[in-house]
């Protein structure tokens, strides 16, 4: 039997909270309580509170992939050769432990999967195709594309 979850109503000073973090998460919760207009420990609460319902995920830094030199960024639209659950849950699994798949999207359409990779170079993508991707099986067909500029990436929701 599935799992029942239940909305979880998000008030105006919740938002408020949720805006400020996805700006800066490493703000303190003196500052974020100041910010939001609260006590800092309502504020306190209110975070735990979002943190239990999982609103909020976890708190993260934001890397400049540039300046590391990873600046390749790959779709790889993947077709599977029949859609058993095995095979849906087995290419879902390797998937999640691949460091170098940042999204991966179950698809309708011409292509069951898409993925976003992140890669240094030309080289980078052929070892991941050939050692990595395609040791998963029931993979029918796999295309790529090459993304030449990042126009807009955006990790906030607007809320």
């Amino acid at each position: 039997m599935g799992q029942i979850i239940l909305k979880y109503s998000i008030s105006d000073k919740d938002k408020a909270i949720l805006k400020v973090l996805q700006n800066n998460a490493d703000i303190t919760n003196a500052d974020l309580a100041k910010q939001v207009d609260l006590s800092p420990s309502a504020c306190l609460t209110r975070v735990k509170n979002l943190k239990t319902q999982k609103i909020i995920r976890g708190i993260y830094a934001k890397l400049n992939a540039d300046r590391l030199e990873f600046n390749f960024h790959v779709f790889i639209y993947i077709r599977l050769s029949n859609q058993v659950k095995e095979t849906l849950s087995y290419l879902e699994g390797a998937v999640k432990m691949n460091t170098k798949v940042q999204d991966c999207f179950r698809m309708t359409g011409d292509y069951d999967y898409v993925l976003r990779v992140l890669l240094k170079n030309t080289s980078d993508l052929e070892y991941f195709l050939t050692h990595e991707l395609s040791r998963i099986p029931d993979i029918a067909s796999i295309r790529t594309e090459v993304a030449m500029k990042c126009v807009k990436q955006n990790p906030s929701i607007a809320i």
